[in-house]
């Protein structure tokens, strides 16, 4: 049978044009590589008559035929050659996106989300969060800085995967895993008397100013320093409870007097005038830990938990 072609039907200019349709595209490609309505039909998993509905569409918003068909052949038109190449480039462009907002959602998930106490911000933290990220660098890795109490409310609010902090909790629903202990220093100005000994008893500071953290009810370090206090042979004069290692460190290389803070607090604020002492005795180590839900931790947040760890003195 002889294959007629049907003229053109140019658009009416009183047409309003309505955008094409993804699902019209699909279809307009598929038969345009099967040039056969009824294989086509099949690959996209649709009736034949759904088919040539939606072409008959697509040709009418067009205004060109796409198709010269009979009931034995199919063949592109001029104007289906020239669609079909913009047609593949849409729909790659959409599947594109699509992958691209699909590897989105995934990556959202994934995206831990880890809160860390101001009081225990530390170097040796920093570090092990660089060691993390460099096995996990795709992943977009969230940190935030909180107070004890912030921290412990968005961890039970479930808007925090994770806590690094000094606080001892056993909230239901809440598991702790120990990361290290700290020592506690006495940070004193470089010219005291007191600076030049390697080690130094809490009772030495008697009568000395004293700076230690503002108390946190949530904060279990800064806790252990105050139930310490009364129990040294001469009471201690407290002169200043600042909020932050930046603070305290500020205050005692003014010489306004000694501060007592972690090991590790001390070496992430080191102040150029400021010499660190360890405490003979006098105050049990403080505890830093990572708080988080007591369901198995994902593999990333494992990772992360392996990676602080690996950073204990």
């Amino acid at each position: 049978m002889q294959l007629v072609k049907q003229a053109d039907t140019p658009r009416a200019a009183s047409r309003p044009i309505r955008p094409i349709e993804l699902r019209q595209y699909r279809y307009f490609v598929v038969l345009a590589e099967e040039l056969h309505f009824a294989r086509a039909a099949e690959r996209l998993n649709v009736g034949q008559s759904n088919l040539s509905r939606e072409i008959r569409s697509l040709e009418h918003q067009i205004g060109d035929r796409l198709f010269y068909r009979t009931s034995r052949h199919t063949e592109l038109s001029a104007a289906g050659e020239q669609l079909l190449e913009n047609a593949r480039r849409v729909l790659a462009t959409e599947e594109h996106a699509r992958l691209a907002i699909g590897e989105f959602k995934r990556s959202a998930k994934e995206r831990p989300r880890i809160g860390i106490c101001e009081r225990v911000s530390c170097s040796r933290i920093a570090a092990a969060l660089v060691d993390w990220r460099r096995i996990n660098s795709l992943v977009d890795l969230r940190i935030v800085s909180r107070t004890g109490r912030a921290l412990l409310g968005e961890l039970e609010a479930g808007l925090l995967d994770a806590g690094i902090t000094g606080m001892r909790v056993t909230e239901p629903g809440l598991a702790a895993d120990l990361l290290w202990s700290d020592a506690w220093v006495a940070a004193l100005p470089k010219n005291h008397f007191l600076a030049s000994g390697r080690a130094i008893e809490l009772v030495d500071l008697a009568r000395e100013p004293l700076a230690i953290f503002a108390p946190d009810p949530s904060d279990t370090v800064a806790r252990q320093v105050l139930d310490r206090v009364p129990t040294v042979d001469e009471p201690l004069f407290i002169a200043e409870r600042p909020s932050t290692s930046l603070a305290l460190m500020t205050w005692v290389e003014a010489g306004c007097g000694i501060g007592l803070l972690t090991a590790s607090q001390g070496e992430g604020v080191a102040h150029r005038n400021v010499v660190l002492r360890p405490l003979r005795r006098g105050l049990p180590p403080a505890e830093v830990r990572l708080l988080r839900s007591d369901s198995a931790p994902s593999p990333l947040l494992a990772g992360l938990i392996e990676c602080l760890r690996a950073r204990r003195l």
